[in-house]
């Protein structure tokens, strides 16, 4: 058979969604226990309200590990044919079955570790007026997966993190009101590798099926798995040194109901980062570099150019209630609404003179986006606090978040489902005013199997499994106000 035009795709089918799902959502903001109740210097990011009913400015400095594990097992619930077949349309013959995609595969995982720091400095100095600082990394998402596994199309490795430095004020306008709010400058990190795969890209279905070729076939976005995964059209992909900037706010509000109850209220507006880096694309294979010079079309065997990601970080909304049941014993329930169907798809731009092929009308320029449609989500959380007598403070929390990522779109770099929280902290008081916490907080998905994925691109069984373990110094500045 003869072979027509094949632009390029807009390759990246995915942006390392865990760095943006709840999967990989950053377990810790200041300490385990921080929220908009919780007296300390987070709540420059939590509630900027309350930093007026700080007793006095304070240093809480940070430092920490969060490791995790990411299990995936692949279930091939199509027919595929053998990887290196090329039959354009489905069914596929039962000679050219490959009976190794059936079932489940052989189980792969990630186990992302990282380092932590975060600082803030932040409290009352004046009787209606807080004012704090705070330079910390709510998101990141370190992850590497055997380069082979059948992950490989989803993603093979990522790092992608995001700092966010946010200067909050707090007043009070009433003895029992106060508001706040601060702004913040994120600036993202990103890196990524994995397998495009080609039997996924409407540009090459188009190519194939237009002249002069006219050959019909079930290749495009929603192909289905007889004509996936083959290795003619599996081309590793790379984006590299991409960074983003962009510019966010937070508000929060805190009530003194009572001298027992208080009442935390806290909006993170969130922010759309586009990361601008560096792509590879390799395309070392005759069908691309050779096959179809007589029609005119020639890539070069290693296809480098700019590329531009975009994605967002959801809204939120949190609500607690701190509640001093004793003078020894306090509880801070609190609920947070995260509007993760913010993120609809996950768009990705090419730029380079090698894409451009005039003789087809081919610019230098190609776009695509992964639909992800993920769904808006709750956090419940307990988090309680028990002074012993000439001893330590304890700190606990139990909680749970429901998932962002429907079976539909989950993948592996999307790890995602029902989750369960438990921590565990003491702190440590020291001369003049000064504490040392340490925390651990664990968080663990129940086990999820997935039939229903879109194309029988990631039907399996995942896991995730995160463990954030933390020293917080708190060091007062100043006397109390």
């Amino acid at each position: 058979m003869r072979y027509s035009s094949v632009t390029l795709p807009a390759l990246l089918a995915a942006a390392p969604g865990a760095a943006v799902a709840s999967g990989l959502d950053a377990p810790v903001i200041g300490t385990a226990f921080s929220g908009p109740v919780a007296h300390d210097a987070a709540a420059v990011h939590h509630n900027p309200g309350l930093l007026v009913h700080l007793d006095r400015p304070a240093l809480l400095a940070s430092l920490g590990v969060v490791a995790g594990h990411i299990g995936y097992t692949r279930d091939y619930r199509g027919a595929y044919q053998l990887a290196d077949g090329f039959e354009l349309r489905g069914p596929v013959p039962a000679a050219l079955v490959d009976a190794s995609k059936s079932g489940e595969a052989g189980s792969v995982s990630a186990t992302p570790f990282s380092p932590t720091l975060d600082v803030f400095v932040g409290g009352r100095v004046h009787d209606r007026l807080g004012l704090g600082l705070g330079v910390y990394v709510p998101y990141a998402a370190p992850v590497s997966f055997d380069e082979h596994g059948p992950q490989r199309f989803q993603l093979q490795e990522a790092f992608i993190a995001i700092t966010r430095v946010t200067g909050s004020v707090g007043v009070g306008v009433h003895d029992k009101v106060s508001i706040g709010a601060g702004v913040s400058y994120l600036f993202g990190l990103a890196n990524l590798k994995k397998i495009q795969d080609f039997g996924a890209v409407k540009d090459f279905s188009d190519a194939l099926a237009g002249p002069p070729v006219s050959q019909a076939n079930d290749f495009g976005p929603d192909a289905p798995p007889a004509v996936r995964e083959l290795d003619i059209l599996a081309r590793p992909f790379s984006l590299t040194d991409a960074t983003a900037h962009a510019l966010s706010f937070v508000a929060g509000v805190h009530i003194q109901a009572n001298p027992n109850v208080e009442i935390g209220l806290s909006y993170d507006h969130g922010a759309e980062l586009e990361f601008e880096g560096d792509f590879a694309l390799d395309m070392n294979d005759d069908f691309f570099t050779q096959d179809l010079a007589s029609e005119g079309l020639v890539y070069a065997p290693l296809v480098q150019g700019d590329a531009f990601l975009t994605f967002r970080i959801p809204k939120r909304v949190a609500a607690s209630v701190g509640v001093d049941v004793s003078d020894v014993l306090r509880l801070e329930p609190g609920l947070t609404w995260v509007k993760w169907s913010d993120v609809d798809a996950f768009r990705i731009r090419l730029e380079s003179p090698d894409l451009a092929q005039p003789k087809f009308g081919l610019p230098p320029r190609s776009r695509a986006e992964l639909p992800r449609r993920w769904q808006d989500s709750l956090h419940a959380v307990l988090p309680g606090r028990y002074r012993l007598t000439d001893g330590p403070e304890l700190l606990w929390l139990v909680g749970y978040e429901s998932p962002a990522s429907p079976d539909e779109t989950i993948d592996a770099a999307s790890p995602d489902g029902h989750r369960l929280l438990g921590g565990f902290g003491a702190r440590f008081g020291f001369a003049n005013g000064m504490s040392l916490l340490a925390d651990l907080k664990l968080q663990a998905t129940l086990p999820r199997e997935v039939t229903s994925s879109e194309n029988d691109l990631a039907n399996g069984r995942y896991t995730l499994f995160i463990a954030a373990v933390g020293a917080h110094l708190t060091v007062p500045l100043g006397g109390a106000q």
